[in-house]
């Protein structure tokens, strides 16, 4: 090879290396990648072609205090329980706040919580009764865009009628003195304070008298000394949380008492007056005798004088 042809060949080289720093200089920034796998046309088609997010979606569900468990609820459920707690959660996490709402229009009573937070929850025995309820829920997005749903005809049950058993005098026993009226009591609703009515009756339960009432105890000491001795006594306790009542009673009859009474039956003597008039008329009876007396005389002479006079 000549030097002419190397001094060719070298200079041909610089050019070629000066054009390629010349564009590597001139090219964008957005268009060098330091990944040799990048492909930057790839990622650009993928950017353009990536679906927006889709809206949050609502998960309504309860659970209560004797029952952890989340349970969902649709328009038309029936939820009950101690302390019906209503969560609304929203997913995916693309809410900066939620709200729920629950609304009992028969109490009336509505519940209101709000939370900067894709999750919001109540505890729904706060309305105070049991109630068909309308739930709303709202959501307000990172978009800035609100989302709200209304659920219907949803029944909330935080409240059950308390139950009472009488224990003691339960029929058949015979009590003289003090006794000890016995019961025992229940409610779905734990810590619920329950208040007691005790009553007696003694013809078999067609009526009672009270002997406490509001009593917190399960227990009361009954004195059945003085009253009348009968095998027809009957206990009632009757059982309310403040909301609901019910009660029991003694499946049977009972004896008590230490009084006996007796009946004296006597004999009924009937008199019977006689009453006698004494004879004696009075004047206006006798006065009225005579005049009829004339009148009729009067009457028979005309009669007379007339029949003379035409026969």
């Amino acid at each position: 090879m000549t030097t002419e042809n190397a001094n060719a060949r070298l200079f041909m080289k610089r050019l070629l290396i000066g054009l390629m720093l010349l564009v590597l200089l001139t090219m964008p920034r957005g268009m060098v990648s330091s990944n040799p796998h990048h492909n930057v046309a790839g990622d650009s088609l993928a950017n353009s072609a990536r679906p927006a997010a889709d809206n949050p979606k609502l998960n309504l569900t309860y659970y209560t205090d004797d029952n952890p468990i989340e349970r969902p609820v649709t328009s038309g459920s029936r939820v009950s329980g101690d302390h019906v707690r209503m969560v609304a959660s929203w997913t995916p996490a693309l809410v900066s706040e939620s709200r729920l709402e629950i609304v009992a229009s028969a109490i009336p009573a509505t519940l209101v919580a709000q939370e900067n937070d894709s999750l919001v929850e109540l505890d729904t025995r706060a309305l105070g009764n049991n109630a068909t309820c309308i739930v709303n829920a709202t959501a307000w997005l990172i978009n800035g865009s609100v989302m709200s749903l209304a659920f219907t005809d949803i029944f909330i049950g935080n409240f059950f009628i308390p139950h009472v058993t009488v224990i003691a005098p339960n029929g058949g026993e015979t009590w003289t003195g003090v006794n000890n009226i016995t019961w025992t009591a229940s409610d779905v609703n734990a810590g619920e304070s329950l208040r007691f009515d005790v009553l007696v009756s003694n013809n078999s339960g067609v009526s009672y008298v009270p002997l406490a009432e509001g009593i917190s105890a399960t227990t009361y000491q009954w004195n059945s000394t003085g009253i009348e001795l009968l095998s027809t006594y009957v206990v009632k306790v009757r059982v309310t949380d403040g909301i609901y009542f019910s009660d029991d009673t003694s499946d049977s009859p009972f004896t008590a008492g230490d009084v006996t009474t007796t009946s004296i039956t006597s004999p009924t003597t009937s008199t019977t007056t006689s009453t006698t008039t004494n004879g004696e008329v009075e004047p206006r009876i006798i006065a009225f005798i005579v005049i009829l007396l004339i009148s009729s005389s009067i009457m028979a002479l005309i009669v007379y004088y007339a029949a003379r006079k035409w026969f």
